[in-house]
């Protein structure tokens, strides 16, 4: 049986790296994020526009390979391994993680705050534009790029049987006899391992760990402390420890299924007890405004008023995508065995927005009525996560209940995007896998313990976890150029398998 092997030079280094840049945080807080924010201030100048293009002109690419020619072209042999509830709800968790869960409640409100297009601060047609923002800025603008690479990957696994399912190996395949190629393939490596330890791994636990920190006081009324935070932190990665160790298949599956059903719950009961009539008007009438409006909120530049929006929120996140784009194409690739191109890019683009829609449909409307109605202003709470612990407390079961079953969800949501997380990590760091597609399980473990000790440092030592996103973020942008790139090999390989004797395998039947 063929057994997978690391890669320890690349691993090592980039481990490295990102704890030397950890250690400058905590001893020169203040200068180190100067520094990264005029990195940051500087990058976004001069790529933000042509993020803004890729991922508008990605949306047809999305839609051209799932209803073109290309379409009903399979991934892989035999049946899909996953139900497509499974499939959906596995790369929902991996793709959303924490944050979204937290933002679906609370995102509206910076839109109200400091809204776009120029409007009035909270006025009417700032409320009218906050729900439909956050629809565009976590729906298929994000997923495009995901699916982009995902596809590109799962093609070159399962077609062109590159026998290594990693960015390096799939972009080598495709560059052929190029001379520079293998020091390519380090640097994109490299890039991989960096992006999702310090942006995935830190950030997620940055955001996640004191929300549910929150949730814990406010149910047993004990201070927000660092031995809280630690407990919390210490039981987020003992999950996704144990479910990197037990497999996709038995520990990621069970996991994520297991998330959406009480995120499902917890959203029913927020719909059905909450203002219901409110909920159904505003969650169509800002999807009716999120798609009317989609081509202005992609192009949206603010050259005129240059409030600073767009690159607060539109590139800021669409980089953050980026950042997500090595872990959630490896993962799409690695779930996607047996559907088609179609399949996934449907699955992707169409099931994780409107399931994302639905969440912040449902928790965004019921924040916004209490703001409007003044049941409760979380836009002007001065800790915003306590501020949403509050808000609980408008519902029947809210000060007990609710919470409860929010740091659960939460915990679900951290726990499956950090194992996928540590999945791609190892993947990346890997030579080979073994003959199931799959890392080392002990350096995959070993991975799990390094996203749960450098987030650990930042608590000891109460450096702020901004500086290392922003870091992140800012080398996640060359995977713009690395997408590009692929799509040109991917074209390339498909244009040429349709030429062939004996195309790739198409899927003649009926898919789910």
């Amino acid at each position: 049986m063929k057994k997978s092997v690391i890669d320890k030079p690349i691993s090592i280094t980039c481990v490295a790296l990102i704890v030397a840049f950890v250690a400058l945080v905590i001893v020169k807080p203040d200068a180190t994020i100067n520094a990264v924010n005029v990195i940051f201030d500087y990058a976004t100048a001069i790529f933000g526009v042509p993020i803004l293009w890729f991922v508008f002109i990605g949306l047809f690419v999305c839609l051209y390979l799932a209803f073109g020619k290309y379409g009903k072209i399979k991934l892989g042999d035999g049946k899909p391994e996953y139900s497509l509830f499974s499939y959906i709800a596995m790369m929902m968790c991996a793709a959303l993680a924490a944050t979204a869960v937290y933002y679906s409640f609370v995102e509206w409100s910076f839109y109200l705050a400091e809204p776009s297009f120029g409007l009035e601060p909270y006025s009417r047609e700032a409320a009218e534009y906050a729900l439909p923002y956050a629809f565009f800025h976590w729906g298929f603008a994000v997923q495009v790029v995901f699916v982009l690479l995902g596809v590109c990957m799962a093609y070159g696994f399962y077609v062109k049987k590159v026998p290594h399912l990693r960015v390096s190996a799939i972009c080598g395949e495709m560059m052929g006899n190029y001379k520079y190629k293998k020091p390519l393939g380090k640097i994109i490596d490299a890039l991989t391992i960096l992006s999702i330890i310090g942006g995935v791994g830190v950030v997620s636990m940055g955001v996640g760990v004191p929300i549910i920190t929150a949730a814990i006081s406010k149910v047993f009324g004990v201070d927000a402390s660092f031995a809280v935070n630690l407990i919390v932190l210490l039981i987020v990665g003992a999950v996704f420890t144990l479910t990197s160790f037990v497999g996709v298949k038995k520990g990621m599956k069970r996991l994520s299924d297991l998330t959406m059903y009480l995120a499902i719950g917890l959203m029913a009961f927020i719909f059905i007890f909450g203002p219901t009539g409110f909920i159904l008007k505003n969650f169509t009438y800002s999807c009716g405004k999120m798609l009317s409006n989609y081509i202005d909120m992609s192009l949206f530049t603010d050259p005129i008023g240059n409030s600073g929006f767009p690159e607060a929120n539109t590139i800021f996140l669409f980089t953050l995508a980026f950042n997500y784009a090595a872990l959630m194409g490896i993962f799409i690739a690695k779930i996607s065995k047996g559907r088609t191109i179609k399949a996934v890019v449907l699955s992707c683009l169409g099931g994780i927005s409107v399931g994302t829609w639905i969440m912040f449909g449902i928790n965004g409307s019921f924040g916004l009525h209490a703001e409007l109605t003044g049941q409760f202003e979380l836009s002007k709470a001065e800790d915003m996560q306590a501020g949403l612990m509050t808000l609980f407390e408008t519902l029947p079961l809210g000060k007990v209940v609710l919470p409860i079953v929010f740091a659960v969800v939460t915990i679900g949501f951290l726990a499956t995007s950090l194992d996928s997380a540590s999945f791609a990590i190892a993947v990346a760091g890997s030579k080979s896998l073994d003959s199931n597609g799959n890392p080392n399980t002990a350096f995959r473990l070993i991975m799990c313990v390094v996203l749960v000790l450098i987030p650990m440092a930042f608590l000891f030592t109460g450096a702020p976890f901004s500086a290392i996103k922003t870091l992140c973020i800012v080398l996640s942008i060359p995977f713009l150029f690395v997408i590009l790139g692929m799509l040109v090999g991917l074209f390339k390989w498909l244009k040429a398998d349709q030429g062939k004797a004996e195309p790739p395998q198409i899927e003649q039947s009926k898919e789910n």
